[in-house]
């Protein structure tokens, strides 16, 4: 695994301590300059995430590092495994760019086990002091997110400062009220399925996979259709606001 910065600027380098798929720390890099790429080949990005067996990193720019003022972004590079934040517990997958918070971690895919069990590559961001000092005046992503009232059975889209209430059937309340109990962790099908139908017979996997297809066609004309996301053979996530 290698690294390499580039020249920036006095006082605005944050870090990033980069882990392997072992847990085992690699090694620590200083945020310079403008941007940062991450992938696997060493001669073409400043983090090279290797060994890479698996040919999981995309080779040139799986993800990078980018800065707007004081204000750090990791940017997905368009990847076929997916670039994720994990922040306070809770793993999402990128969808274009995220602005950082000291703490955060991003992860990209190093292997899966036989069990569907993953492991990653970690890069645990922690922002410089200066800023640190200017975050409470620096405008933060702005993501869509899902609020689900359990008294009033009502879930509502939050996006751009507006609320939207998403109207659904009584089989995708269930589904939906389980998930946000879960606040981000991966819900498995069985899980689901039992939350949905409890322990009536004949209900199969397909009906749950149309469940979740209907919910997102509510929420494809906010374009927010990836708050309900997939992980293949496990189950699925919502990305609720308390995230």
């Amino acid at each position: 695994m290698e690294f390499r910065s580039s020249p920036g600027e006095h006082g605005r380098a944050a870090e990033v301590v980069v882990a392997g798929p072992d847990g085992g720390a690699k090694g620590t890099v200083e945020l310079t300059g403008k941007r940062v790429t991450v992938g696997r080949l060493p001669d073409v990005n400043d983090i090279a995430l290797e060994p890479d067996p698996g040919l999981l990193v995309t080779r040139t720019g799986h993800c990078a590092f980018e800065r707007e003022g004081a204000q750090w972004f990791v940017v997905d590079g368009g990847s076929v495994n997916g670039t994720f934040l994990r922040r306070g517990g809770a793993l999402q997958r990128v969808t274009g760019q995220a602005a950082l918070r000291d703490g955060d971690v991003v992860c990209v895919l190093a292997s899966i086990k036989e069990s569907g069990e993953r492991h990653f590559f970690e890069l645990a961001f922690h922002a410089s002091l200066d800023s640190q000092a200017t975050r409470a005046v620096l405008p933060y992503e702005s993501r869509p997110c899902l609020d689900y009232d359990e008294e009033e059975a009502r879930l509502l889209l939050v996006q751009g400062g507006e609320r939207h209430e998403i109207q659904i059937r009584a089989q995708a309340h269930r589904l939906v009220r389980y998930m946000a109990e879960r606040n981000g962790a991966l819900c498995t099908h069985d899980e689901l399925m039992h939350a949905v139908w409890a322990d009536e017979p004949m209900h199969t996997r397909e009906e749950l996979a149309k469940l979740v297809w209907e919910l997102r066609k509510k929420l494809e004309p906010f374009k927010a259709e990836d708050l309900i996301e997939n992980e293949r053979r496990l189950g699925y996530r919502l990305r609720t606001c308390r995230d």
